[in-house]
């Protein structure tokens, strides 16, 4: 069964009922925020927007932060609304609740606003509550593709807002010191940064028609400014990782977090000038788009490279009978290398223990420590002062936009047999990165499959494009009515 076009239209009038508002009236009446940031005697008071799985863990975050308050709720599904709304009465705190973000950010009594939706909204909301005066947090990846991460850096610059990214590793006192050594120079230059992400994914199955939506989800509200589609998969939620309208695959799911470390590591400040992926989703068939199995490679001129690898299914074949076993290298299935001259640093996920062994494999130095990101973030707007971030946005938007080139090598790639990718790939340690994806593909009894090999990307990173058009096309997206990017004269 699919929700009914009445349905469809009946929301949709009702949501352009809001809409018509326009953003910038709505938003016209916000002045809770304090310019300059907020008082100690005053809790940092705060809006949560996308409520399940990552959005749940960041509500009792930032809950259990001294110096802030809940004090907004905000989704599209009305049952995880209302659950979310019950656990906070039942540690007494009384929440307003809202079904559209953008009467949330039109309430005087919110500084603050904490965005955990599905990716394709990230860049929008943080760039409208920015212009609505309010400070941002916004889970990881920032934006959905490369343009939209640029456009959340300006308005927070053009607003003075606090804006944080949700890379939480930049707060670890472990990965922090780690970064520190490597950038050192103490074992030498840095010869690569290589990201893992290890991690199990099952298939999503495939169903043979669009699906219901419950009434108590406003879809219309739920795409926002991806392309109205009919639910083409089992299941609404979390799924939508796997399809690149919405999410950005692991690559931009977890691997944003590893991304994230490497590009520090290796002391980058800005996109790669090029760009080259090989993969695909491989060993099943089903209702997902983006690769499960990939080998990205990054390439600065005159500087480290960054090689990240995907992988979403087991050790074996045999291993897919059962529980799934993941495949480990360096030590970690979820994690960075920094190859050096002098030895190597590891830095797995976790983010409170690091490690530096030199060229011979001995341990020589090892870091404790994690960190608490959210209370990061509330210093630095309390204080008024964006210095004080750990994630500064830009770092978020520079980190997601190599996730995102990468996804565009591969969006413009073609077919073609593992030998060929591996021939293909001019650096030396995304080469023997994709013979060994060669030997984890046969182990899962994939031998004669065609991959995607992605076509070699030019990027100027100079201004966050590129001299090919059909690369530089997919930097960016034009959004559904109304949920569009506001425009500022120059």
């Amino acid at each position: 069964m699919s929700m009914s076009r009445r349905d469809f239209v009946g929301r949709s009038a009702a949501s352009a009922a809001v809409g018509a508002l326009g953003v910038p009236t709505i938003l016209a009446g916000a002045s809770g925020v304090h310019p300059q940031g907020t008082s100690k005697e005053q809790p940092v008071r705060i809006g949560v927007v996308g409520l399940n799985g990552r959005g749940g863990s960041l509500l009792q975050a930032f809950h259990a932060q001294p110096d802030a308050r809940i004090v907004g709720l905000c989704d599209v599904d009305q049952n995880i609304l209302q659950r979310r709304a019950s656990e906070m009465k039942t540690k007494g705190v009384q929440v307003r609740t809202h079904g559209d973000f953008r009467e949330m950010l039109a309430s005087d009594d919110i500084d603050a606003v904490v965005i955990a939706t599905p990716n394709h909204w990230h860049a929008l909301m943080a760039v409208w509550a920015c212009d609505a005066g309010k400070h941002v947090y916004v889970e990881k990846p920032v934006s959905h593709n490369v343009a939209e991460g640029r456009a959340i850096v300006e308005a927070a610059e053009r607003n003075n807002r606090i804006c944080q990214a949700g890379t939480q590793s930049r707060s670890s006192n472990a990965v922090r010191s780690a970064i520190e050594f490597a950038r050192s120079g103490a074992f030498g230059d840095v010869l690569c940064a290589r990201g893992m992400c290890y991690k199990p994914r099952r298939s999503i199955g495939k169903v043979n028609g669009s699906q219901f939506i419950p009434s108590t989800i406003d879809y219309h509200r739920w795409l926002g400014p991806a392309p109205y589609e009919p639910l083409m998969r089992s299941r609404l939620h979390y799924d939508w990782h796997w399809h690149d309208q919405t999410g950005n695959g692991d690559l931009g799911n977890q691997g944003i977090h590893q991304m994230d470390i490497a590009r520090w590591g290796a002391g980058h400040d800005r996109l790669p000038d090029r760009a080259w992926s090989a993969g695909g989703r491989i060993g099943y068939d089903d209702d997902g788009n983006t690769p499960n199995t990939q080998v990205i490679v990054l390439e600065y001129d005159g500087g480290t490279p960054i090689i990240f690898e995907v992988r979403g299914l087991p050790r074996s074949l045999e291993q897919q009978k059962g529980k799934w076993s993941m495949d480990s290298h360096h030590g970690m299935g979820i994690g960075v290398v920094l190859h050096c001259e002098g030895g190597e640093i590891r830095i797995p996920t976790g983010y409170s223990r690091t490690v530096a062994l030199d060229a011979d494999g001995r341990e020589v130095h090892r870091w404790e420590g994690g960190g608490n990101h959210q209370a990061n973030f509330i210093e630095a707007v309390i204080a008024g002062d964006p210095d004080i971030l750990n994630a500064p946005v830009v770092e978020g938007h520079l980190s997601s936009a190599c996730c995102h080139v990468g996804m565009v090598s591969h969006a413009l790639g073609r077919p073609a047999t593992i030998e060929e990718a591996s021939h293909a790939a001019s650096n030396p340690f995304g080469r023997e990165s994709v013979q060994r994806m060669s030997r984890h593909m046969e182990a899962n009894g994939i031998k004669d499959a065609p991959i995607i090999l992605g076509r070699t990307c030019a990027v100027n990173a100079a201004n966050e494009g590129s001299s090919d058009p059909d690369v530089h096309a997919l930097f960016s997206r034009t959004c559904r009515e109304p949920f569009s990017f506001p425009t500022h004269g120059s």
